[in-house]
């Protein structure tokens, strides 16, 4: 009932952003000539647009004022919002989401709200699967002077958020920024042309093509079925040893309370039968994150923090079906 009228009320009460017009702008680039042309043309604007989309649109810029208040209640202040820039010749129009200050230097800084499929797909490989993202702000980067985007992303399903620094790119961004040229300046209509970001425009000018470059196969079975069964015995070991661990030294939860009183008591050793459990004290130096936030503020984090990337591999037993 109250759905259907809200529906039909935003359908019918469509309000255009003013900055928003057909034709080429920094948030519609993608690197291929063809894919340009076409928005040039107007004809990704053509596209129907319904009310689900149009609410979809408004919830992406609730998210950012969203991330920013957040952001700015951690200290981190991010300023020359909805700045307006011009990039090549024919000064194809942007406007960026704002700037952050950290490390002692200025980032661009970009904002999305991904769905689980993009969100994880973004945490596993950056940009690289997202061409006309990362042609959007590597032309900001050329408008604004800079050298670095913050790429700052919210999973809007649970308020997980992830962010990478992209660095400056122009052997990337400066056919594009040509491309854009001639099809504005010289009316040049470029004719498609199939290239490996073909997966991705959504053009289908080739029909469906899917990215497996990411992808490889092997016939090793026997490997395969190896790790599965060896998978589900170490499952049962685990929760054999778990179920000992917690007869023989209890078990408590995060807040120290306690579950059940294990046979140690407070005896340093026990001895049962062939197995020896013993406590032992260890002594660590810990840094307190919060603190290091409460005594130098945000930018003393960002000081003593370091990215680097993490490989890991995760083994899953699909279905046979």
């Amino acid at each position: 009932m109250l759905s259907e009228v809200l529906f039909t009320y935003t359908d019918g009460h469509r309000q255009p952003r003013g900055d928003r017009v057909p034709g080429l702008s920094c948030s519609q680039l993608f690197p291929c000539p063809y894919y340009l042309y076409k928005v040039s043309t107007g004809e990704v604007w053509e596209r129907e647009v319904t009310a689900q989309q149009l609410l979809n649109m408004e919830d992406g810029w609730n998210a950012e004022e969203q991330s920013v208040r957040r952001l700015g209640r951690a200290g981190i202040k991010i300023y020359s919002r909805q700045m307006k820039v011009r990039i090549g010749k024919s000064g194809v129009p942007g406007t960026i989401d704002g700037l952050v200050d950290a490390n002692g230097k200025t980032y661009l800084w970009e904002h999305k709200a991904w769905n689980e499929n993009n969100f994880r797909i973004f945490k596993n490989f950056g940009l690289e699967k997202f061409p006309g993202q990362r042609t959007q702000v590597q032309a900001y980067m050329v408008g604004t002077g800079l050298d670095a985007c913050d790429f700052y992303v919210k999973y809007k399903d649970n308020n997980d958020y992830h962010d990478i620094v992209e660095d400056l790119d122009l052997d990337y961004i400066m056919p594009t920024i040509e491309w854009c040229d001639r099809i504005r300046i010289d009316k040049w209509v470029p004719e498609p042309k199939e290239c490996k970001w073909c997966a991705y425009c959504g053009f289908k000018c080739f029909g469906d093509i899917i990215d497996f470059s990411w992808i490889s196969t092997a016939d090793a079975t026997e490997m395969a079925e190896k790790w599965v069964k060896g998978d589900k015995l170490s499952k049962v070991g685990e929760m054999l040893k778990d179920e000992a661990r917690t007869y023989f030294l209890g078990k408590t939860d995060k807040r120290g309370i306690v579950l059940a009183e294990g046979i140690i008591g407070d005896k340093d050793l026990l001895l049962v039968g062939t197995l020896q459990i013993k406590k032992v004290i260890m002594h660590r130096f810990d840094i307190n994150k919060e603190k290091i936030l409460e005594f130098f503020g945000p930018e003393g984090l960002m000081k003593v923090g370091e990215e680097k990337d993490i490989t890991t591999y995760r083994f899953r037993e699909m279905d046979n079906e």
